[in-house]
């Protein structure tokens, strides 16, 4: 096993150790770090495929484990916020302004 700042060692299932270097051991942490929470683009992701009715179980279960159900409550709200505003306008702009 090999134990210094820039290397990490890591066991292979045969039993062998393969080490990482700095750079694929941080890749290796970041991973494990971005698996605690979902980030405001995955989420905004998940929000607007739910939004269409098309959401993948995959990311259903991943919405589930790792999201937030604050983040998902404020992004759903601004996003049924804006369609609403967007269809008054339409609305309006169709109707000449006079609703």
């Amino acid at each position: 096993m090999v134990d210094s700042s820039d290397n990490k060692s890591v066991e292979r299932n045969d039993g062998g150790d393969a080490e990482l270097t700095g750079a694929e051991a941080g890749r290796d942490d970041a991973k494990h770090s971005d698996s605690q929470t979902m980030s405001f683009i995955e989420t905004t992701q998940s929000v607007l495929w739910a939004m269409l009715g098309v959401q993948s179980k995959r990311n259903a279960s991943r919405d589930f484990s790792k999201g937030k159900f604050v983040h998902f409550v404020i992004i759903g709200l601004g996003f049924t916020l804006v369609f609403i505003f967007t269809l008054v306008s339409i609305i309006r702009y169709v109707l000449g302004d006079a609703v």
